[in-house]
């Protein structure tokens, strides 16, 4: 066993000083400071390549309607081997960033298979989207996936439903997905006031106050998300590009998500535009890391991610990761993945061939 040296170290939401800790490598490392758990990022599309562009839409649904997009996006849900690629460029750019937690949307055959295939990884949460509209799953698929590979969900990994928006989805695929979520006790989550306040109509479909409901977005009302209980995982990336404003206080939210990490970036990139809005913070810091881990209910014991710099540089976005670790094990060392061989430029270069394979092969 190796031991790991830390100068300042924010552990779970407090700050300690020159602390050592034991983990599963054979040498003993030194860092400036490290975060434990790492970032966390409970909101990703990894098979989304393309938004329409920029511009100032009013709510989600506008843009959803009206956008412009330059690929078929039902292609490529379909295509298994290539939304395996997507997903696993995202998380391989997303764990050398500093994310030992992501919470995967999108294709739930794409997503598995990319999970199958990596030797390494974060913690992952699989969250199927569920939707009435071809190339997305039902209620009744997630919950046969879920009970198909039950002997996967260890605490290292987790699966729960994603239901993409009340409008979007249709008000029995919603009450299947959370009833089937709250009975099996797993992650429930939407798309919810992107732009327009839905928690009232988000009672009156469930019929009941929400229970354990995670709301991505909530940039319209969100003291009313916040007083219905909601968890709230805040996107400030892609607010800020598709409608020029997002959550603007620390209490409304309790994690970060990058939304589209092939597109605008993984959630190191995310959480800078967070400080930008927000200023730098122990709390913000603890919201992009520890925060996400409490959304889902994941055990973050043994996740670090360590810097070369001091904390301050970390708190202000202004650092990257040196050393990532998980459940114990060093996973990225120097910004390289040792088990594969892979550093962040092989992980870029397999990301633009992901990228470009889907441009090439479902281009409208």
């Amino acid at each position: 066993m190796g031991v790991v040296e830390v100068g300042e170290f924010f552990d779970h939401g407090v700050l300690r000083r020159n602390v050592k800790i034991v983990y599963g490598g054979r040498e003993d490392l030194f860092f400036e400071s490290a975060v434990s758990p790492g970032f966390a990022d409970a909101h990703a599309h990894p098979q989304v390549v393309d938004v329409g562009g920029p511009g100032l839409w009013r709510h989600s649904y506008e843009w959803l309607e009206n956008r412009r997009l330059r690929v078929d996006e039902a292609g490529i849900r379909r295509d298994r081997e290539l939304s395996s690629m997507l997903a696993m460029a995202a998380i391989l750019s997303s764990l050398v960033d500093g994310a030992t937690l992501v919470a995967l949307t999108g294709s739930l055959e794409g997503n598995v298979a990319a999970l199958l295939a990596l030797p390494v990884a974060p913690r992952v949460v699989l969250l199927p989207t569920v939707m009435e509209s071809d190339g997305w799953s039902t209620p009744e698929h997630v919950y046969a996936e879920y009970v198909r590979n039950l002997s996967r969900w260890d605490g290292y990994f987790n699966m729960g439903f994603f239901v993409h928006s009340l409008r979007k989805a249709g008000k029995s695929y919603l009450l299947a997905s959370y009833k089937t979520a709250t009975k099996l006790g797993v992650p429930f989550a939407l798309h919810l006031s992107e732009g327009v306040d839905e928690s009232r109509a988000l009672v009156e479909v469930l019929g009941e106050a929400p229970r354990n409901v995670i709301a991505v977005h909530c940039i319209e009302g969100a003291e009313n998300c916040k007083q219905l209980g909601l968890r709230v995982v805040h996107c400030p990336t892609s607010n800020l590009y598709l409608y020029g404003r997002t959550l603007k206080g620390l209490e409304f939210f309790d994690s970060l998500g990058s939304d589209w990490p092939l597109v605008t970036g993984s959630i190191l990139a995310a959480y800078r535009d967070a400080v930008r809005v927000h200023g730098p913070s122990l709390e913000l810091l603890r919201k992009a890391t520890s925060g996400g881990y409490r959304v889902f209910g994941m055990n973050g014991v043994g996740d670090i991610v360590a810097f070369d710099e001091g904390l301050d540089k970390v708190i202000r976005g202004e650092a990257r990761p040196k050393a990532v670790i998980v459940s114990g094990q060093l996973v990225v060392g120097e910004g390289a993945i040792p088990r594969m061989g892979i550093g962040r430029r092989d992980i870029e270069k397999l990301k633009e061939e992901a990228v470009r394979l889907a441009f090439e092969r479902y281009g409208v």
